[in-house]
């Protein structure tokens, strides 16, 4: 329960304590009517119980005052709690939301590529919804729900404890089937989440590949992947309502029926002259009270133990532990990079093995070989977006584990293949490798990234919207702007992850002005597709099956007589003299 109060309360449950006092204060205000009509009713019974004793009309002038006054202090709770209830339900979700994008922020890259991207969203937005609904309205709901039943059995027993009893009898059995629905909720609440989660990730990848589901005609049911995630939300949903329902229904007629069994009992004890006629009526009235909010409180506690779903999942996440970081960073003294023995595993596979090689500062070094041969965890290791399994990186001299991440990605700028922009302007997009940087040194990165033409030209300049991950520039674009942000964030070391290997021409050509900008004394690592692009490194490391099988400069490897490197330059020779003619490739 604790940890629980942890999650929804971002590790601060005091909170909760002023908001849960103002409800108990609400529910105890709000049964006061319901007590002065008890009062009022014995008074003006009281002639009948006691022949010869008038009705003390005084004493009903100050019930009838209590009652206005305790409904302008439940006026003034009311409100107060509202403000309050809604104020730190947001206040917690917004705070949670940030940590647990901070806490994210510290992951490895291992626990992205694991789990569904709009699993991780879900995360962000579904499941803290459901705790800011918690919070707000749930929880104060059940306290409510309780404090004020609680209150009147107490008060009941002093009148005739049988009667008391009576009345409570069918609590127990309402708590039995909210313990069974509770039960088939965490049966099947997981799996209602997962399938919800599924089909948000199907309706995205559905958004994102708009355009090839319209060229392969797979649009509406033909996309079977997203109509089966429907389909599977719609028969898990209903499987979770048809299994749960009859239990909390079942609780709620038993609660309900309470009233009969109060007024079956109650008869006998009159006709037994046990008990009185304005007995009768208190606990029949009580009852009526009563049952209501019980009921109320079973429906919360039952919605309660949905939602605890999300607050648990939100739990596992916060308990996977992040990379260690040390506690006093290490400086780099310069900018070389060197990997000693190193081995990577992910999942069960080795994706590097025993590689080593340095990379000398102020060098350029390529990266080559085929797809999956390991290039690209190579500069994910330099970044630590992993930690080695086995080995060692150091860079400055320094082992990146003894170097604060944020520390060692300030010295390094990257560049990937596959650019995201994000929703903002194209200012902010580059301001990203340097928050603040002033207008001027956006423009001398933008015009060496040879992008600062092309926004001149849009509607408003720098301040255009690009969308979501760019969606309104070009790929060529989009590259050249994310080269503006390496210029302007000024790193000695640079990762370049195939950064021209889908471009036109035209685009190439800039994107190579601007790399040649990029590149001026610092450590350069690029991977490359096209190996003409990288004929002047100082070094050339061809990876095959996560081993590092050759390494030299280009013309080094292009001297021996068979090798990976060699075999892929006469590849790729052969690849640019030939064109598509009447239906068939000839060789030009």
């Amino acid at each position: 329960m604790k940890k629980l109060l942890n999650v929804l309360t971002n590790n601060n449950p005091g909170i909760l304590k002023k908001p849960v006092l103002l409800e108990i204060l609400k529910s105890m205000f709000q049964g006061q009517p319901y007590f002065v009509i008890l009062l009022v009713m014995w008074e003006l019974l009281k002639p009948l119980e006691t022949p010869g004793t008038g009705i003390n009309f005084s004493r009903l002038i100050i019930l009838t005052v209590w009652l206005a006054a305790s409904l302008v202090l439940l006026f003034i709770i009311g409100r107060s709690l509202y403000n309050i209830e809604n104020r730190v339900a947001f206040g917690a979700v917004t705070e949670g939301r940030l940590s647990l994008g901070e806490h994210l922020r510290k992951l490895s890259m291992g626990f992205f590529k694991g789990r569904d991207p709009g699993d991780i969203t879900a995360l962000m937005l579904q499941d803290y919804t459901n705790i800011e609904m918690m919070v707000s309205r749930l929880l104060m709901d059940a306290v409510g729900a309780l404090a004020l039943p609680l209150v009147f059995s107490c008060f009941l027993l002093f009148f005739d404890w049988q009667m008391a009893l009576i009345l409570l009898t069918p609590v127990p059995v309402a708590i039995l089937t909210a313990v069974i629905a509770r039960i088939i909720i965490l049966s099947l609440g997981n799996k209602h989440i997962k399938a919800k989660n599924t089909a948000s990730s199907r309706m995205l990848e559905y958004l994102d590949g708009i355009k090839n589901i319209k060229a392969f005609n797979l649009h509406g049911k033909k996309f079977v992947r997203l109509e089966k995630a429907f389909q599977d939300l719609k028969k898990k949903s209903i499987k979770l309502e048809a299994a749960a329902g009859p239990s909390v229904l079942m609780g709620v007629w038993f609660l309900n029926a309470g009233i009969a069994l109060i007024m079956l009992t109650g008869i006998y004890f009159v006709i037994a002259g046990t008990l009185s006629i304005p007995y009768l009526l208190f606990f029949l009235i009580i009852g009526t009270r009563m049952y209501d909010p019980l009921s109320r409180a079973l429906i919360s506690f039952i919605e309660l133990s949905y939602f605890a779903i999300s607050a648990n999942r939100i739990k596992k996440v916060f308990d996977i532990k992040p990379l260690p970081e040390p506690d006093v960073s290490e400086k780099l003294s310069s900018h070389n990079v060197e990997f000693k023995n190193v081995w990577f595993r992910y999942h069960e596979t080795d994706v590097l093995k025993n590689v080593s090689f340095s990379l000398p500062e102020n060098s350029m070094t390529a990266l080559v070989g085929p797809s999956g041969s390991g290039k690209s965890t190579i500069t994910r290791l330099i970044a630590r977006f992993w930690d080695v399994s086995r080995g060692e990186i150091m860079v400055g001299g320094q082992s990146v584990k003894d170097v604060k991440t944020e520390d060692l990605l300030s010295h390094i700028s990257m560049v990937f293949q596959d650019v995201y922009l994000f929703s903002d302007t194209i200012l902010n997009n580059i301001k990203v490798g340097k928050a603040d940087a002033s207008m001027e040194e956006v423009f001398a990165a933008a015009k060496k990234a040879r992008c600062h033409e092309f926004i001149e030209k849009l509607p408003a300049g720098y301040e255009t919207m690009v969308g979501e991950g760019g969606a309104t520039l070009s790929g060529g674009e989009k590259q050249r702007v994310s080269i503006a942000r390496a210029i302007l964030k000024d790193a000695p070391i640079i990762l370049l992850d195939e950064a021209t290997a889908s471009l036109d021409p035209e685009n190439e050509l800039y994107i190579q002005e601007a790399i040649g900008e990029l590149i001026k004394s610092r450590t350069l690592i690029v991977i490359a597709h096209r190996l003409s692009t990288i004929t002047h490194a100082n070094q050339i490391l061809v990876l095959e099956e996560g081993k590092i099988v050759e390494r030299g400069t280009h013309q080094e490897l292009l001297a021996k007589n068979s090798g990976l490197y060699q075999g892929m330059w006469n590849e790729q020779r052969r690849a640019h003299g030939w064109k598509i003619k009447s239906k068939e490739a000839v060789m030009i």
